[in-house]
């Protein structure tokens, strides 16, 4: 049985992740930020990991891969994100070498790339300059879709229940694809299982319309809401003057900026390498809402 730490294990994506592998036979070790308030049945014990300080070295010790979930999306202050992303992400990477770790796992995004407009985008795509093709894995998801987490689709989610008004940068014309939480977990299993190397994007094969894919989100849900167009730029000016003054609003900048990142992205290739069908958008959301 194949030892695997996952960092950000309380999170979406790891504790996903982490469920899927134990279940596939998987020596799981959870790295979280506070154990005390973490179980989960048919993993190891949880171990701290409060990037970039804090890192219980132990749990990487023996291990066969590190999968790195683990970052702070919700974090405002831009510098405290880059201290825990990047050098959190640089501290994990060298103690994982120090410690004879054979391969690294780096979830990254479909929207990383040079110069991307936001900052999520632009310092995964850094980060992924950090590794090796030889002996590293990067794991590129769409838009992510499952039940619960704090993740972009249950943002959207909450604020089309909470406000029925959803506003279209762009008329809503931005390719979309997406990758079901299930799929997503199963594509890292088969990379570890099949010992896998090199860059793979996860998601759907043919993009919908931003637009089509919170219509159908509306429908799948059953809640009732208005599309509205929206200038981007002065929404966007808005949004960081009102983050600046702290005040709330169900939009974030880096949210905006992360819709003017998307592209068709080609995974065609990639998920015939993992022997990997994906769900599209509709059986997503048909399985989230069912």
């Amino acid at each position: 049985m194949s030892s695997v730490a996952v960092t950000g294990a309380s999170g979406f994506v790891g504790r996903a992740l982490c469920v899927h592998l134990a279940a596939r036979g998987f020596e799981v070790r959870p790295l979280v930020r506070d154990p005390g308030a973490f179980s989960l049945p048919g993993a190891s014990p949880p171990a701290r990991c409060d990037l970039p300080d804090v890192l219980d070295e132990s749990a990487l010790e023996g291990v066969r891969a590190v999968v790195h979930c683990a970052y702070a999306t919700r974090e405002t202050n831009q510098d405290r994100a880059r201290r825990v992303n990047e050098e959190g992400t640089r501290r994990l990477l060298e103690v994982s070498r120090r410690l004879g770790v054979s391969r690294f796992v780096f979830v990254s995004t479909v929207v990383a790339y040079d110069g991307a407009p936001s900052y999520y985008a632009r310092s995964k795509f850094a980060l992924e300059r950090l590794l090796d093709p030889r002996r590293d894995v990067i794991v590129r998801p769409g838009l992510v879709v499952g039940r619960g987490g704090h993740g972009l689709f249950q943002q959207l989610l909450d604020n089309m229940r909470r406000l029925h008004v959803v506003p279209l940068f762009a008329g809503g014309r931005q390719p979309v694809q997406t990758v079901h939480i299930d799929d997503l977990s199963d594509a890292i299993a088969r990379v570890l299982e099949g010992d896998l190397r090199g860059a793979f994007n996860v998601a759907e094969a043919v993009p919908l319309t931003f637009r089509d894919f919170l219509r159908t989100m509306a429908i799948r849900s059953g809640t009732r809401c208005v599309f509205v167009p929206v200038p981007e730029r002065p929404m966007l000016a808005a949004v960081r003057l009102l983050e600046k003054l702290r005040m709330p609003f169900p939009l974030r900048s880096e949210s905006i900026l992360g819709l003017r990142a998307m592209r068709r992205i080609e995974t065609s290739g990639d998920l015939r390498r993992l022997d990997l069908r994906v769900r599209s958008a509709d059986e997503s959301l048909a399985e989230v809402f069912f």
